[in-house]
């Protein structure tokens, strides 16, 4: 009997080890997955994470290449490209819920401000994550959704402190022809994500950071003063139009009076040649 209980012990042992190894070498990929969906689900567009390097043991880890597409109707590469994203953890807090992560600094995140007929990619990102929003805490007219639900279900986080550095706006715009303007976006220090609340989920983490990230970049695009950049473009179109037709009008005119001289000489070369054939054969030339 105890013979038989060593080995169920050492059986047990084992597959607790085997999972654990199994959940550490793929825990990469885990978040990878994660993050991913909890992205899309946010935002309403598609987010795939390109680089993923936990060190749990040193409670730390690294995020890079965080991209952000384009809801549909958009033409630009991208709508957000986060870049280096840095996290330090709680390691005490890890077999908690919330999990509490210390610090996440978001490095050089690159944005890309496209104007469309319905207004700009931003815009409507934010209001995908708006409505996402509405549907996890319940407030949408139809109750929470079964996204919601397991959004509120699962391992939620305190975010301690949060930094975007370095951020850069592109604005793409019809009038602009192909190019773009860039500028810079003020540094976001956001503090106590979801500490108030008992935790946040992911997509409500992705929600506030798109909303101070959109805030910011808006605000940068305010001072470009497109407006009047766009009324420049439109006057100066007008200006070359206007040229154009009367560098035509004036061309018209030379060569109509290009034409008329040579229509006289032409008749009068005629007639001198009428006039004589007609005195070759002894004809008048009345």
């Amino acid at each position: 009997m105890v013979k038989k209980i060593g080995i169920a012990l050492v059986v047990l042992i084992v597959l607790i080890g085997g999972g654990v190894y199994y959940f550490l070498s793929n825990l990469n990929e885990l978040v990878r997955s994660a993050v991913e969906q909890a992205g899309t689900r946010a935002t309403g567009v598609s987010v795939s994470l390109g680089k993923v390097d936990l060190d749990i043991g040193g409670s730390k880890g690294a995020l890079g290449e965080l991209n952000v597409a384009n809801p549909s109707g958009f033409n630009s590469e991208y709508a957000f490209n986060l870049g280096d994203i840095s996290v330090s953890l709680d390691l005490d807090s890890l077999q908690a819920n919330p999990i509490v992560i210390k610090e996440v600094v978001v490095t050089s995140p690159k944005v890309i401000y496209e104007l469309g007929d319905v207004g700009s990619n931003i815009d409507a990102i934010q209001r995908n994550v708006e409505n996402f929003t509405k549907q996890v805490s319940g407030g949408s007219s139809g109750g929470s959704s079964s996204a919601g639900e397991s959004e509120g279900e699962g391992t939620k986080v305190v975010i301690n402190d949060l930094y975007v550095r370095g951020a850069e706006v592109s604005v793409s715009a019809p009038f602009l022809k192909g190019d773009k303007l860039g500028t810079k976006v003020p540094e976001i220090h956001l503090k106590d994500i979801g500490k108030e609340s008992g935790g946040a989920t992911p997509g409500e983490v992705a929600g506030k950071v798109l909303d101070a990230l959109t805030a910011r970049v808006q605000g940068a695009v305010a001072n470009l003063n497109l407006d009047d950049l766009k009324k420049a473009a439109g006057q100066a179109v007008e200006e070359a139009t206007k040229a154009v037709e009367g560098a035509t009008g004036e061309a018209t005119k030379v060569l109509e009076g290009a034409g008329g001289s040579a229509g006289e000489a032409a008749g009068g070369a005629l007639k001198g040649a009428t006039d004589g054939v007609k005195n070759l054969f002894g004809g008048s030339s009345d």
